[in-house]
């Protein structure tokens, strides 16, 4: 498999993209993974394999660019209203964000631990 082939099977393996919607995607210059962070599916795993995603490319030396934009942003727009995030900082929001949500169960635990 080629490296680009290789890029978007690595990609295929975290969306439910086809080959073919990516060549469109990527044909109009669109992101090729959009991902809604801080979601339950975020929680539940998606943000585990974007991590892994982008640090296998990080690795093989896989240019991407990486971008934070608010919600329902047209990607043509992203550049002016999203802001440009690097490998690092992914890292940081996807470690801060779990663990948040460790004090969050622990904190549900405990208040369910004294009802009767």
């Amino acid at each position: 498999m080629s490296a680009p082939a290789r890029v978007l099977a690595d990609v295929k393996s975290v969306t439910a993209l086809g080959f073919a919607d990516f060549a469109v995607l990527i044909e109009q210059w669109a992101p090729v993974l959009d991902i809604e962070m801080f979601t339950n599916d975020w929680y539940d795993g998606a943000a585990a394999r974007v991590l892994a995603l982008l640090s296998g490319w990080d690795t093989r030396g896989v240019g991407y660019i990486l971008r934070e934009v608010p919600a329902r942003t047209h990607h043509r727009a992203a550049g002016k209203e999203g802001s440009r995030i690097g490998l690092d900082e992914l890292r940081t929001i996807v470690g801060t964000g779990a663990e948040d949500l460790a004090r969050l169960e622990e904190t549900a635990g405990r208040g369910c631990a004294g009802a009767s």
